[in-house]
């Protein structure tokens, strides 16, 4: 721990101290055609990046690197045939960054070490990571202070382009919340949501579940699988459905059993829950500490039915029409603590529970009745998507390439 302190001390000290040599060092140095692309975390591969990345790495005329620590993350990229940085190779690491003129992130920061990014002759992007009706910046946050929010508005202001995949998000999210001017916004989609279009891919993969036979050996062909994405929250919580009323861990789990089905869920990283559950075998936790490769796009194509909150997978997921449960035990603390672009609940595209024989019901209902409840929800779905990702049918990877393109000539 101590030793921790010490190493992250002195990084904040080299960084002061080097940091306006390599920030004009960077500006005098010529660019290249390089392109680099990353993740909130150098160890996590995914994201609309990884897509992007791959995409983009297909093309001859730029130079294109992942940026990341994990040695696991290099070993499978260098079997791809994939380029990379990071500490492991130090040297090589800041002679790409000096020679970098585009790099692209899907959250709030960019990888900077030494501020070598920072010169104006490098064009930072972000693809953003989620778009939905919650407001992406915590109003408040304890103790009732605004400066998470202004911290993260100023972080994206450091970017030259911000990434929303709608009219309406762009300007009731880009503008009126994070603040940005029209020139600082673009629209270009999820590359992340390209998979979707392709409908073979989409039903082989629903059929064959080959993720979920990953994370358990017990799925089969046959097997229903559900997905549960709570979101973070700006406050101190436990695991969401521990405030199901009625709600028997051990019970649902035995339910599962004897309906051949199974409970996945993963939780934002942004700010872990108490008491995850980790013991039941069809109540499995998606660890991203054991699955760096873990992909929820992907694995979502395989999943009968999503029970949600106010996580934006309820948008990407729209896509694929898979019907959606919501559990809100806290909406009314969540509303004021983050809130929303508009009135939550009546965009839902799927049904609200609040205890578990409702919930047991609704799960079964779908099970038995699907295209019936798809239907029931579907002009839900649509003025959703219409909102919050106008991008369906299109290649999102395409369009910024294209885009990238115009920034090189």
């Amino acid at each position: 721990m101590l030793n921790n302190i010490i190493f992250k001390r002195l990084i904040f000290i080299l960084n002061k101290v080097f940091m306006p040599f390599f920030t004009v060092l960077s500006s005098l140095v010529p660019k290249g055609n390089i392109i680099l692309l990353g993740t909130y975390s150098r160890h996590k591969y995914g994201e609309n990046t990884k897509y992007l990345y791959e995409y983009l790495s297909d093309k001859k005329e730029f130079s294109v690197y992942w940026i990341t620590d994990s040695k696991e993350i290099i070993d499978k990229l260098q079997k791809m045939n994939l380029k990379h940085i990071g500490f492991r190779s130090p040297l090589k690491m800041f002679w790409v960054l000096l020679r970098t003129k585009i790099i692209i992130d899907s959250g709030t920061g960019f990888f900077n070490p030494l501020g070598i990014l920072n010169s104006k002759n490098v064009i930072k992007i972000t693809t953003s990571h989620g778009n939905g009706p919650k407001v992406t910046i915590s109003r408040f946050h304890p103790p009732d202070n605004h400066d998470i929010g202004l911290q993260q508005i100023e972080d994206l202001y450091k970017f030259n382009y911000v990434n929303y995949p709608s009219t309406y998000s762009a300007k009731m999210i880009g503008k009126r919340v994070h603040l940005l001017p029209n020139h600082k916004i673009i629209s270009l989609g999820y590359p992340r949501c390209d998979q979707y279009n392709d409908k073979e891919f989409v039903s082989n993969s629903f059929k064959n579940k080959e993720m979920a036979k990953s994370f358990s050996p017990q799925v089969n062909n046959e097997s229903k699988l559900i997905l549960y994405t709570p979101t973070w929250r700006p406050y101190e919580y436990n695991f969401p459905l521990e405030h199901m009323q009625q709600l028997d861990l051990s019970v649902f789990n035995k339910w599962l059993e004897e309906k051949n089905a199974f409970f996945f869920f993963s939780i934002h990283t942004a700010h872990l829950p108490e008491n995850i559950p980790r013991s039941l075998q069809r109540i499995i936790y998606i660890d991203p500490s054991k699955y760096p490769f873990y992909d929820s796009n992907k694995f979502m194509l395989e999943v009968d039915i999503l029970i949600n909150d106010y996580s934006t997978t309820s948008t990407d997921i729209a896509l694929l029409k898979t019907p959606q449960i919501f559990f809100m035990p806290d909406y009314d603390k969540y509303e004021e603590e983050s809130g929303f672009v508009e009135d939550y609940k009546k965009i839902l595209p799927g049904k609200e529970v609040s205890d578990y024989q409702d919930f047991i019901k609704s799960i079964e209902y779908i099970f038995l009745n699907k295209l019936d409840y798809q239907e029931y929800y579907e002009d839900n779905r649509l003025e959703l998507l219409a909102k919050y990702y106008d991008f369906n049918e299109k290649n999102s990877s395409e369009e910024f390439y294209k885009f990238i393109k115009s920034i090189f000539t």
